[in-house]
């Protein structure tokens, strides 16, 4: 059996061994080998691909949400799981680009029904600026503080719930929305709230623990993507699969994409700082521990299952050989797992 650490280590490549070695040994950043680690990552051809697209101001891409190289947060969160740190001058030209005040730009610093978002509390322009300036440690923005504030709420308002048809409810043509003035908590409050530090009261925790408890038990059963009506169109909001405990690797074949979502919701999850508090996620991550020591991660993808993977979650720069295959699924899944509390130095496969 391999050690997984120690195996990431020798066949990974800069950006697996920089936030190893970064995240997990803890190692300073400005030592020589993980500063020539940093200056391989800005010339892999994925990253640079992404720089590429800044503009004048250091804003990346060219709208508010969207995919890597086109929106600024998919951008943000792709060089960051590569191994650009949030300091880095790059980020920090996002962080001046976003705060500062615009009159006209080459590119959009919204989106398409974000602002119809923001008025339902449902992940709008305001809730991803704020999302992108969590992520990059900028916690005691106005805007950040505003949102957290908002999340708090949406988790406290879902306590009054008894089900997923008194928030919303389903036309016609069979699409589910929320219904007006519905609070329910979505993937951007959990994201925002695992991402922060300063909301964090022995109140606030035991609302979340509590309300996390009642979302779950609510939505048992419940797979629904749930829109949200602008009034003239249906937008999808940021949703969260409430569901996630009960993934099954065996189960691949119905949705190539099941993996790396499955993977995205527990990331998101990984930080909240209560996974075994609440046997729903204690669940989860024990799961994934297991896919890696069995090797069920590596061996029950198939081949549309591991090229969504590759298109979503990798950070080797090809797959030209099994080892940086192997490397990209084991990567995510033990820093998910490190996130979520649990001692990953001794895990083999």
């Amino acid at each position: 059996m391999n050690n997984v650490i120690q195996y990431l280590i020798d066949h990974g490549g800069c950006s697996i061994q920089y936030r190893i070695r970064r995240e997990i040994f803890k190692e300073i950043a400005s030592s020589k080998d993980l500063l020539n680690l940093k200056e391989q990552i800005m010339e892999k051809p994925k990253v640079k691909k992404i720089i590429d697209q800044r503009q004048s101001d250091g804003w990346l891409g060219n709208e508010l949400h969207g995919g890597p190289g086109k929106g600024l947060d998919s951008s943000v969160t792709f060089l960051l799981n590569f191994g650009v740190e949030r300091d880095s001058l790059f980020m920090k030209d996002v962080i001046k680009a976003l705060l500062q005040e615009k009159k006209e730009t080459s590119y959009r610093t919204t989106f398409k029904g974000g602002e119809a978002l923001d008025l339902g509390g449902r992940g709008g322009n305001k809730a991803v600026k704020a999302g992108i300036l969590a992520e990059l440690g900028e916690e005691n923005n106005l805007l950040v503080q505003d949102e957290i504030k908002t999340s708090l709420y949406y988790f406290r308002e879902s306590l009054l719930y008894n089900n997923i048809n008194d928030f919303s409810m389903v036309n016609k043509k069979g699409i589910r929305y929320y219904k007006p003035d519905a609070h329910f908590p979505g993937s951007n409050h959990l994201f925002l709230l695992a991402q922060t530090q300063s909301w964090r009261t022995t109140d606030n925790i035991e609302l979340i623990r509590n309300s996390l408890k009642h979302c779950i038990k609510i939505m048992r059963g419940n797979s629904h993507d749930i829109m949200f009506n602008t009034s003239s169109y249906f937008v999808g909001p940021f949703n969260f699969n409430w569901n996630f405990y009960n993934f099954d690797i065996d189960e691949l074949h119905q949705d190539s994409y099941a993996l790396v979502w499955w993977l995205r919701n527990l990331f998101k999850l990984s930080k909240i700082g209560m996974i075994n508090q609440l046997p729903e996620l204690k669940k989860a991550y024990d799961y994934l521990y297991q896919l890696i020591k069995s090797r069920d991660i590596l061996d029950k993808q198939n081949e549309e299952s591991l090229k969504r993977y590759k298109q979503i979650l990798s950070v080797e720069n090809n797959w030209r050989r099994k080892e940086s295959i192997i490397c990209d699924v084991l990567f995510y899944s033990i820093i998910n797992l490190h996130n979520a509390g649990y001692e990953v130095k001794e895990i083999s496969f």
